[in-house]
């Protein structure tokens, strides 16, 4: 099922919002109309505006980089630009860290100004239906500088998390710089749980504590599995050897192949030539009954690929984003011409012996 709908796009960058997204702001709006409080949906409703606007601020730095924005997702707790990935570049990583909550405090604090030259107060008073009222410009100007506030702190996952490590990693390496961030991140989750446990009318600290911990903690993984397997390559890992099959063999063959190889992909070759890789999310889709008289070429194929002399890491992280076990390894002179494959176990493995080594 598909979490997440394009809505329209920006400078040529995907807006979509998540279902979660969806579904908070229908009961935002019944808990509004039943409690009398319209003025509380439209301040979360111009929030998100905003919070779009964090995220095209993020976005729009990245692209003056030439870093490639894949799109922009609305969720309840905030919006995530999909990024590619900052090859660490200290310098670049925290001006594009630092343009959202920048953007924030400068809208909020306009916000709030112009509130002052000319407010605008919001009534609501139609029958019994729905009465509220507020300083827009005011509230939306504190929502602002809260939600820029809120994305410096000095942690991961927040932008505040990378603005320190970049800032960091400019005077000492970037690993280093890493586990430093993510120590005050850690310890900064920690310290919001605490208060939310021995002061009850703060109890959200505890979940977004938790939220800081974790992501702190994922963070300085991440980076460490990076760093460690920078130096090695997808031909120092990949096993030459592993079983086939034809695009007119049928899908229970493949089964075959999967369970002896112990992985839920298999390859598929015909007369030597690369084809694609079978997985066993397409596969399954088929009915039991099926998979019989059903072929391996009248399914989808994955036609991916890697080469000898790519990165291990870079490797895995196409892997991951295309939810596969094994990536086939290519020649790179004869791109259709398999010379082994790559799979999570030999990654795992390369990772192991390379952080205790």
């Amino acid at each position: 099922m598909k979490m997440s709908f394009k809505i329209g796009s920006v400078w040529g960058i995907p807006i979509e919002l998540h279902l979660t997204f969806i579904l908070l702001m229908i009961a935002v709006l019944g808990l509004s109309v039943y409690y009398h409080q319209i003025y509380s949906f439209i301040l979360v409703v111009f929030l998100f505006v905003f919070v779009l606007f964090h995220e095209l601020a993020h976005s729009l730095v990245a692209r003056h980089y030439n870093i490639k924005v894949r799109k922009i997702v609305l969720y309840p707790i905030g919006g995530v630009s999909e990024i590619e990935e900052i090859q660490e570049n200290p310098a670049i990583e925290w001006r594009v860290a630092f343009a959202g909550p920048f953007t924030s405090l400068v809208l909020g604090a306009a916000l709030v100004g112009i509130n002052y030259v000319l407010p605008v107060k919001l009534m609501f008073t139609p029958s019994s239906v729905v009465i509220s009222t507020g300083n827009l410009l005011l509230d939306l100007g504190y929502l602002n500088l809260l939600l820029g506030a809120f994305n410096l702190l000095p942690a991961f996952p927040m932008d505040g998390g990378r603005v320190l490590r970049g800032l960091l990693a400019e005077r000492i390496n970037f690993t280093e710089a890493t586990k430093y961030a993510s120590y005050i991140g850690r310890i900064l989750g920690i310290g919001m749980a605490f208060i939310g446990i021995i002061d009850p009318p703060y109890f959200l600290l505890i979940v977004v504590g938790v939220f800081v911990y974790i992501g702190a903690t994922e963070e300085a993984e991440q980076t460490i599995g990076s760093t460690t397997l920078a130096s090695v390559r997808v031909k120092d890992v990949m096993q030459s050897e592993i079983g086939s099959v034809r695009p007119d063999q049928t899908l229970a063959e493949a089964f075959e192949v999967m369970f002896q190889a112990k992985y839920h992909d298999a390859l598929v070759e015909k007369d030597g030539i690369f084809q694609g890789v079978a997985t066993w999310n397409e596969i399954i889709k088929v009915p039991k009954d099926q998979r019989d008289s059903t072929k391996v070429e009248q399914i989808p194929l994955k036609n991916i690929s890697t080469f000898p002399d790519e990165a291990v890491f870079e490797a895995y992280k196409l892997m991951t984003r295309e939810q596969i076990d094994l990536l086939p390894v290519v020649d790179k002179e004869a791109p259709t011409k398999v010379v082994g494959v790559l799979t999570s176990e030999a990654v795992a493995n390369a990772y192991e012996k390379a952080r205790n080594g």
